[in-house]
């Protein structure tokens, strides 16, 4: 049997490339019958020869000629040939990205029988319901290719994972103390109202998943930035991660990273699914309630303030005499914005609290000092940052 004639029966049988113990390699002969077989519209020939362009055999890859030739042979009834006709028009290789035309090409695939078709439209309407939110549709076309395909398999987990954001309001507290001995008090001092957010993911399904679970976040720019919320999930658990909205802005979570140690790797995903936009807040019931909270909080702080200060006053109060004189004011606002924020500045801060009740009583009675301080402490909150 000639090399011609086994090529021709290896062609017959639905093989892709002349390969086999009694077939030798002989790559510039394939090619030659493809293209002699693909002129007389042998399909599977054409189909052939699209590949060895596509890849590149033995010849400068050329995406043109394998369209040319995949044309061909789809019009001639292969289905290989339909699903990577569909693949091009998705992603856009020598031809413009065409949704309409991908949807054709794996729908007439699909009459022809290619189960890679298939998959891929059930996979496609099944991402489509999850992210209008249907998660039973979804659920429901995951799961009835989930045994043959893998990322099916994480479209299921991710249709039993569910997200819920919790606001959780505080107050955030400095400790501070004064003077010595007998005389030494100590004071909680509320600086200012936090909010932080429980994200709880919860496995729903009745099966324990080896998978890691990132969310996904989008930003008011666009942008997107990934937190992990979970590990290995067992059937029926709740975790959850706290988050600070500050990080992240007006994010939403739009998805979910799916990573699994099916193969023994968790560094790369298997799939990224996006659901609906879930802002980072409190339900209707929380968003209700969370003015009364802050507010709430706010009068504890301020109550917090009143009656556990220490009996000296610091030496700004002592000058301007009030608490809320606004140079005394500019200075809490400087302390606030921008001493605490750093190691120096907390040290500062710190010091000030303990030797200012000393220092005040010193100049207690001594009116000229309190004027040129004064005058000191304008000029200095004038050059403060805001």
């Amino acid at each position: 049997m000639s090399i011609q004639e086994d090529i021709q029966k290896i062609i017959a049988t639905g093989d892709l490339y002349p390969l086999g113990e009694s077939v030798p390699e002989d790559w510039q002969q394939a090619f030659a019958t493809y293209t002699q077989l693909a002129k007389q519209g042998n399909a599977k020939a054409q189909f052939n020869l699209g590949c060895m362009f596509a890849r590149g055999d033995i010849m400068e890859r050329d995406m043109s000629k394998a369209f040319e030739w995949f044309q061909k042979a789809a019009n001639n009834g292969d289905s290989r040939a339909h699903y990577n006709l569909a693949k091009m028009y998705e992603q856009g290789e020598f031809v413009l990205p065409d949704e309409v035309k991908v949807k054709e090409h794996l729908a007439r695939a699909i009459e022809l029988g290619d189960d890679r078709a298939k998959n891929r439209t059930v996979l496609a309407n099944a991402k489509e319901a999850l992210l209008c939110g249907d998660r039973e549709k979804a659920r429901t076309l995951f799961s009835s290719i989930a045994g043959t395909n893998k990322e099916a398999e994480m479209g299921v987990i991710a249709c039993n994972v569910i997200f819920k954001s919790i606001y959780a309001p505080r107050i955030k507290y400095s400790y501070h103390s004064s003077g010595t001995g007998n005389k030494k008090k100590f004071w909680k001092w509320g600086d200012s109202v936090e909010t932080e957010v429980d994200l709880t993911m919860t496995n729903s399904s009745a099966i324990s998943w080896p998978v890691l679970v990132k969310a996904l976040f989008r930003s008011g720019k666009g942008t997107a930035n990934v937190s992990t919320i979970g590990g290995v999930l067992k059937a029926g658990e709740t975790q959850s991660n706290i988050i600070d909205p500050e990080d992240f802005g007006d994010a939403h979570i739009c998805g979910v990273t799916v990573y699994s140690d099916r193969e023994g790797t968790l560094n790369l995903p298997f799939h990224l699914f996006y659901f609906p936009d879930v802002p980072v807040q409190p339900d209707s019931q929380e968003t209700e309630a969370l003015p009364n909270k802050i507010h709430h909080m706010q009068d504890e702080m301020e109550q917090e303030n009143k009656i556990a200060k220490p009996g000296g006053c610091f030496v700004l109060t002592v000058c301007y005499g009030s608490y809320d004189a606004p140079t005394v004011l500019a200075f809490r606002q400087f302390r606030d914005n921008h001493l605490l924020r750093y190691k120096l500045g907390k040290g500062f801060v710190f010091l000030y609290y303990r030797y200012s009740p000393y220092w005040a009583d010193l100049i207690g009675n001594q009116n000229t000092i309190k004027a040129i301080l004064r005058a000191v402490f304008n000029q200095v909150a004038k050059l403060l940052p805001k």
